[in-house]
């Protein structure tokens, strides 16, 4: 059952906390939560190959030599594909004695702040991404375990978290700005 105060912000799909985005967050949202679920298979799959992995070397005793290193990048896109979501419904990680107690423009100013904050980390870290896959791509890198995977297929999945992440937090700068939303 819902309360006032969550009608009032659109209704149950929007945490706690978190303020109804705009169109352009929206629209965003749909593919941070597309991402989200990505992420989640891929929890899933990565349970699944440790499973195969541990199977293997302790009942039949022929262990398998490359699970633990797509482990890594499966992790790796597990954290990156969620980021954006978590950002979507602001579950992200803040000070609680400031956020909680914040209202009107101290609340307004802390999300504008956190989002803009999110918006500079990732886009540094997206432009940083992108010069290491073109990098790996164009001199033909390899990883160095038993897989043997060419390092700009997982280092695209960092881009595009990244790329999801920035894009969010935008989103959220605009319905900050132009919708006055999280006051």
């Amino acid at each position: 059952m819902q309360d006032d105060s969550e009608k009032a912000r659109g209704g149950g799909n929007v945490p706690s906390g978190a303020y109804p985005p705009g169109w352009p967050g929206r629209v965003i949202g749909w593919l941070a939560l597309a991402a989200a679920w990505v992420s989640a298979f891929l929890v899933l799959f990565t349970l699944a190959v440790t499973g195969f992995s541990v199977f293997r070397r302790y009942v039949l005793g022929r262990p398998v030599t490359w699970t633990d290193e797509l482990s890594g990048f499966l992790v790796v896109a597990i954290v990156m594909l969620g980021a954006a979501e978590v950002l979507r419904r602001d579950e992200h990680v803040s000070v609680d004695i400031f956020s909680a107690q914040a209202r009107g423009a101290k609340r307004w100013l802390l999300a504008f702040w956190s989002d803009l904050s999110v918006a500079a980390v990732s886009g540094v870290l997206f432009f940083s991404s992108l010069d290491a896959v073109k990098f790996s791509r164009m001199i033909g890198v390899y990883s160095d375990g038993y897989l043997e995977a060419p390092l700009w297929i997982p280092q695209s999945v960092m881009l595009v978290g990244v790329g999801l992440l920035f894009v969010m937090a935008v989103a959220r700068l605009a319905d900050l700005i132009f919708y006055h939303r999280g006051k």
